[in-house]
């Protein structure tokens, strides 16, 4: 089904299979014709309309809902904007019906009705108000019958009309039709009201029985037993029927409504007893159902909506002790989907509160406790979705206020969520909260005005990072690595006591199986260095010298035998399964106390090559960070270049990936003149071996050995580079690579990428995370030949900006060039000031596009 447009969803129906009957056909094509046909009453289409919604199939009742849904909001357009002329090539503004949708519950966008004509103008004739009071009757009573139907389009379809139905009457001239019109609007949300509150009493026992006998009853052949957990649609994935549809409905109504439903309903919705309020207190925070818990909070969204900008009804105890209590449930949600709705509600209602310009800070003050530490934390949820709206709420929310300020003042709620987080069962949850505590050492440690607010809560936070270095989930041990090497950084002294174990985690973590553990490992052994001077340098040394030699006790193995063991299918038989959507285990595992989309645990021993592995990630943050000898430099760095040589193992190939990737930082660290000097002919022989394939090399070490000889022949200089390599099969080796990468340099182009934030051909690719210089950059010539100058920059930001430049002296043509913009959106201060925290992808990896040239910009 095609549910696009609607000329597009009525002519889908001829086209179903199994076909459906001439008579639906019909009714069809006849809509179709009275498209196109402005003069024509519209009674022949209303009628039309309410056959395809007495049909049973469901495809020709939805279409019958979706064309009425369309109809209606026609109707309503007419009624608020006045006399309208709504003729072929004229736009009508389409209000919109509140959906649920899958990210961001939103309005229906409006259609675009220069390509495709108005359904049955209806600016041409007047409807008969009987005639429409009679249809709207007919059409209610057609969504009563369906709020439970099996197909799921069709409810949320049902919920639509319902809107439709209520904004049109609510917008209705005065009169006896209006009047009407008004009381089947009431009607309907009470037999809504109704049926919700039957579904909540008579709760899943008795909707599994009725599940369970409609099956038995249409299975005569075999029985099929139903247990508690299994049920069909009955659990806690799928949706609910008419419960879910009941939610979805009333939320369509109070937007159908908007600022009239408070003044027909106000005092059903505050009222101390059985209310409203209650009902959707308990579906969002305790009903089981994901969908359920998001249907509700999308109604009290619609309730806040409803409350506009006026004080009195957001500020009222009740809704705000109910809103309070569902923020605080939900937006920690184990579903990413009602995180999400909890996301948008939590923005609904601060930007209203924040509205109410004459008392907005002693409204937002007292639920900054609950709120700020949920807004922060979902800001590093692993679900873009949550993420980035988070980031948007953040900033519309503090664009005129001080975010840091707000968390140092509120520090004590914020570090106890946060330690509780780090706790979650959710390893996902986990990994954000380290993420979040990493972020505070680094704003508010850093910043000598708030310095002082954190500094009570840093050992509790250590404690709790402490713990999540040994979580079974490697991306949560990942991140307590860098967290706790920022706070090392920021609060030495306060880390002081806990500076033994944590050194022993960080060498312990030095040598993990997964080699972005290994390398923030090193990064954090960086920072403490940083903080603690010399004696931590002489101790990291030590570690070098003990650990950098482990690959040369990597037992043998062929790659036929690593092959081997990799497809063995029964080390990869009887193990956890997990589902991605609900971050749970679908078969938990005995005694297994934490839940996740994967446990992302490693079981395989640790390796002699790792640890070698880390110590050239630790090399690396010696050389940057610390000035460190020749004397002390020259026997690590040889050593490294001897061990880089053994074969007697597959994985030697990742350690010298690793190497090449590593070198040229160390090359620019150490400096030109001192590099070219002593430490240059170290590692050229085994570089050009590599790159001339001799051995089998992996085609991984082979990419990474070119990119290496490309940025050290451009470092020292390509004519110095390749007069030291000194046989013939080397210098071949070397031009090889270059003509090569010359080449891919050449064909490379802005290839179009489809992004969540605008249209194709906006986001070019990223490259790897290894190297900015795999970005490919757009040179703007500068001078006096360009007339016009387009600089459109999102006003709050975005990843990407769009400079368009037009040549006049040439063409008319735009020439497109792609430049970073902002990355991240913090709590602490500008986005344009935000580094990447703690991720495992450093922030320099973000390419941007060089300008070169002058006075254009």
């Amino acid at each position: 089904m095609d549910f696009s447009s609607v000329p597009r969803a009525i002519g889908s129906l001829a086209r179903r299979s199994p076909a459906l009957s001439e008579e639906v056909l019909q009714v069809a094509h006849e809509l179709l014709s009275l498209e196109k046909k402005d003069d024509d009453d519209s009674s022949k289409f209303r009628e039309g309309i309410l056959q395809l919604c007495a049909q049973d199939r469901w495809e020709p009742l939805a279409v019958g809902l979706y064309v009425a849904v369309d109809y209606l909001e026609q109707l309503t357009t007419r009624q608020t904007a006045g006399a309208l002329d709504t003729t072929e090539g004229s736009t009508t503004s389409n209000m919109g019906v509140y959906v649920d949708g899958p990210r961001v519950p939103s309005l229906v966008p409006s259609a675009d009705t220069t390509d495709t004509p108005v359904l049955l103008s209806v600016g041409r004739k007047e409807c008969a108000e009987e005639a429409m009071v009679d249809f709207s009757q007919r059409l209610l009573d057609t969504c009563r019958t369906h709020l439970e139907h099996e197909e799921p389009r069709v409810r949320t379809l049902v919920a639509k009309v319902v809107g439709a139905q209520a904004r049109y009457s609510s917008t209705a001239s005065s009169g006896a039709s209006s009047d009407l019109l008004g009381r089947q609007r009431v009607e309907m949300y009470a037999s809504i009201g109704r049926s919700l509150r039957h579904h909540l009493a008579t709760g899943r026992a008795a909707a599994e029985a009725a599940v369970a006998a409609k099956q038995q009853e249409a299975s005569s052949t075999e029985t099929t037993a139903f247990s508690a957990s299994s049920t069909g649609a009955l659990d806690d994935t799928t949706g609910w029927r008419a419960l879910e549809t009941n939610l979805q409905g009333i939320a369509s109504y109070i937007h159908g409504c908007g600022a009239s439903f408070l003044v027909e309903h106000g005092t059903d919705i505050f009222s101390q007893e059985d209310s409203l309020l209650e009902t959707l207190e308990y579906c969002s925070v305790k009903h089981i159902n994901r969908h359920v818990r998001a249907a509700g909070i999308a109604c009290l969204e619609q309730v806040v909506q409803s409350c506009g900008t006026q004080e009195r009804f957001l500020a009222d105890p009740s809704l705000q002790k109910i809103l309070v209590q569902v923020l605080k449930v939900t937006l920690g949600d184990n579903w990413s989907q009602v995180r999400m709705a909890g996301s948008v509600l939590c923005r609904t209602y601060l930007t209203a509160l924040a509205s109410c310009s004459s008392s907005a800070t002693s409204l937002l003050e007292p639920l900054y406790p609950v709120l700020l530490p949920r807004m922060c934390l979902n800001r590093f949820y692993l679900a873009q979705g949550v993420k980035l709206y988070s980031h948007e709420t953040w900033f519309q929310l503090f664009q005129t206020r001080n975010g840091m300020e707000a968390i140092a003042k509120h520090a004590g709620p914020v570090c106890r969520y946060y330690i509780k987080m780090c706790d979650a069962d959710n390893h996902v949850v986990r990994e954000a909260a380290c993420q979040a505590v990493a972020e505070l050492a680094q704003k508010l440690g850093s910043n000598p005005e708030y310095a002082h607010y954190l500094a009570p809560f840093v050992p509790m936070l250590l404690q709790a990072l402490l713990m999540c270095f040994h979580d079974e989930s490697w991306p949560v041990r990942d991140e307590a690595c860098l967290a706790c090497g920022t706070f090392c950084k920021a609060y030495p002294e306060e880390c002081r006591p806990e500076l033994p174990t944590l050194f022993s985690r960080w060498t312990e973590h030095l040598t993990d199986q997964i080699w972005s553990v290994r390398e923030d490992a090193a990064v954090a052994l960086g920072d403490a260095m940083e903080a603690y001077g010399p004696p931590m340098v002489e101790q990291i040394l030590d570690v070098l010298r003990t650990q950098l030699p482990s690959a040369k006790d990597q037992p043998p193995m062929t790659r036929e035998e690593y092959k081997q063991n990799q497809n063995d299918i029964d080390s990869h038989s009887n193990s956890q399964l997990y589902s991605c959507g609900s971050l749970a285990p679908k078969l938990r595992k005995g005694g297994a106390g934490r839940i996740g989309c994967s446990d992302c645990a490693i079981t395989r021993p640790k390796a002699p090559w790792e640890a070698t592995d880390g110590c050239i990630y630790l090399l690396r943050e010696v050389i940057e960070k610390c000035t460190i000898t020749d004397a002390i430099l020259l026997p690590l760095l040889t050593e490294l270049a001897d061990i880089c040589r053994v074969r007697h193992f597959p994985q030697a190939d990742d350690l010298r990936t690793t190497l090449w990737k590593n070198l040229v930082v160390m090359a620019r660290a150490l400096g030109k003149q001192r590099f070219k000097r002593i430490y240059l002919d170290l590692f050229l022989d085994l570089l050009m071996q590599n790159l001339d394939d001799r051995g089998g090399a992996s085609q991984l070490s082979i990419h990474a050995a070119g990119q290496c000889a490309e940025e050290l022949s451009s470092f020292v200089g390509i004519n110095i580079f390749r007069g030291r390599l000194e046989e013939a099969w080397q210098q071949d080796a070397f031009d090889r690579a270059m003509q090569a990468r010359q080449g891919t340099h050449g064909s490379m182009r802005h290839e179009a990428a489809v992004s969540p934030f605008g249209p194709p051909d906006l986001i070019p690719s990223m490259g790897n995370r290894f190297s900015s210089s795999s970005m490919p950059t757009t040179a703007i010539p500068g001078g006096s030949s360009f007339t016009e100058f387009y600089n459109k920059l999102h006003k709050n930001g975005s990843l990407l900006a769009c400079f368009e430049i037009r040549e006049s002296m040439k063409d008319t043509s735009y020439h497109t060039v792609y430049v970073r913009h902002e990355p991240a959106v913090s709590p602490f201060g500008p986005p344009d000031l935000i580094p990447s925290m703690g991720n495992r992808f450093s922030s320099s990896s973000m390419p941007t596009t060089a300008i070169p040239g002058s006075s254009v910009l």
